[in-house]
């Protein structure tokens, strides 16, 4: 009788974690690793100002969901100064996406 309970307890066990595994891979997002987001917003800033600069956006995996916000560091390649500059990602469409990144005004510090 113990070892039937136990059997069936196990059972029930696996079972729930078959069907949690399903939930949680049906609401997972494609990601990029950072270092792919730094590199377009820096391949953008680029064709605005004419000078790559240099952004350094985690080390993380990043969502590709419009509007997700990734805190990334931009440093001047004339000055090395640093700036905080936000990209946030929109119009994600599988692994395409754009960016649009906020450089502040004033260094870092």
């Amino acid at each position: 009788m113990f070892t039937r309970s136990v059997a069936l307890v196990s059972l029930g066990l696996l079972a729930t974690a078959l069907l949690s595994g399903c939930t949680v891979s049906a609401d997972a997002n494609l990601t990029v690793p950072a270092s792919d987001i730094a590199d377009t917003s820096a391949g953008a800033l680029e064709e605005q100002i004419g000078l790559r600069p240099e952004m350094d956006c985690g080390d993380e995996q990043v969502d590709l969901v419009d509007g997700t916000v990734v805190d990334c560091v931009l440093t001047d390649p004339n000055t090395g100064s640093t700036f905080d500059a936000p990209v946030t990602i929109d119009d994600v469409d599988g692994t395409d996406y754009t960016v649009s990144v906020e450089v502040a005004e004033t260094p870092q510090g």
